[in-house]
């Protein structure tokens, strides 16, 4: 997850309260799953410049990962699955899970659900059927972002702070994407978006959120039993 900046109108433990959510419905859905404490912080250097936000170094939180596997090896589980809540750290799991994941071998098979292109066209597709263009729906803090926080702790959302940022569309058009992202971790997200927005909140659904929370809750699941319960 993150402690991160999510705008003016979401809290820093965005990512930490989604992907903990996510991980209670995963496990229910499973029947046979536990949930472990979130890893936070994490790699949130691109957002640095906004208050709030806190980071580690790259080995730092690969040696936490390492830590963590090792741990939960110890104690006797044979399946662990990471699931990224925070999108800043998906090129890392990307980079050195292979590495840790020999190191818990046999002990432990270590799983990574990552965001399948199947499953971000079909949040895509959900999201156009209700008129929500990629740039309002944006990559961070933005309407769908919103939306689910609105759906799982509305409490903390500020929606009357709520403003756009980013909503440039050939920013957010799929084979700009990478090169975007790439722009955002060497420039850092507020020379892209003043508010550190990435996409537009206003108008956000609490309904349209549950209807996220659940599609990504459903391809998480998904792959774990394509690949884990063989």
């Amino acid at each position: 997850a993150s402690i991160e900046q999510h705008g003016p109108h979401l809290p820093t433990g965005t990512d930490t309260i989604i992907g903990y959510a996510l991980g209670q419905a995963v496990a229910k859905k499973m029947g046979n799953a536990l949930v472990a404490p979130v890893i936070r912080p994490a790699l949130s250097r691109h957002h640095i410049d906004f208050p709030g936000t806190i980071t580690l170094r790259m080995k730092t939180f690969v040696k936490v990962l390492e830590e963590y596997c090792q741990s939960l090896r110890h104690h006797g589980f044979k399946n662990v699955v990471l699931f990224v809540s925070h999108g800043g750290n998906s090129d890392a799991l990307n980079a050195f899970i292979p590495s840790i994941a020999k190191k818990v071998a046999p002990d432990i098979r270590l799983l990574v659900v990552y965001p399948l292109e199947k499953n971000v066209k079909s949040l895509q597709e959900l999201l156009a059927e209700r008129g929500i263009t990629r740039q309002r729906a944006g990559v961070h803090a933005g309407f769908s972002e919103t939306s689910v926080m609105l759906t799982l702790r509305p409490d903390l959302v500020a929606m009357d702070k709520a403003r756009p940022g980013l909503i440039d569309e050939e920013f957010y058009q799929p084979e700009n994407i990478e090169r975007s992202k790439i722009s955002s971790f060497i420039h850092g997200v507020k020379s892209q978006s003043e508010n550190g927005v990435l996409g537009d909140p206003t108008g956000s659904s609490a309904e349209l959120g549950k209807l996220i929370f659940e599609r990504k809750v459903n391809d998480i699941v998904e792959e774990i039993k394509n690949n884990l319960t063989a």
